[in-house]
């Protein structure tokens, strides 16, 4: 098993489709990436969960049990399932970068004061409008009255 730059050995208690319980020499806090190989296996996981040396794994692809169990090759290529034309993608949620995430925030919060920005000083527009036309309708009028000789 790898953890961080190290590698180590590890005991696998029992797993699941997505993820297992395993116990190493090496305490392995929640949130660390692990990587355990078993002949031509590779399995990549999140530990999710630690207590003394137990510690739980949430895997990033589905395990081949019996391929891990037995040392066989893998039947297909992990992320796929069998007879698939691809990876089954459904009900997995996208890790956006946080760099990606930056940048698409930055791209909402330039719009979002554009927008203010345009509806402020197109209310202060019409203000300003009507001020003025109220300003100068009266002499106007008065002058148009004197126009038209009342």
């Amino acid at each position: 098993m790898r953890s961080g730059a190290d590698w180590g050995d590890v005991l696998i208690h029992n797993m699941s489709s997505r993820g297992l319980l395993a116990t190493a020499d090496t305490e392995q806090p929640t949130g660390t990436i692990i990587e355990i190989r078993r002949i031509h296996h590779i399995i990549v996981g999140r530990v999710v969960w630690q207590k003394g040396p137990y510690f739980g794994v949430r895997t990033q692809d589905r395990i081949d049990i019996d391929g891990v169990v037995s040392a066989k090759p893998p039947a297909h290529k992990p992320g796929s399932e069998p007879g698939a034309t691809g990876p089954d993608r459904r009900g997995e949620r996208r890790v956006v970068p946080i760099a990606e995430r930056e940048a698409r925030s930055r791209r909402f919060a330039a719009r979002f004061q554009f927008v203010v920005m345009a509806l402020v000083l197109g209310g202060s527009a019409v203000f300003v409008a009507e001020g003025v036309f109220g300003l100068l309708s009266r002499p106007f009028a008065t002058i148009g009255a004197k126009l038209d000789g009342n």
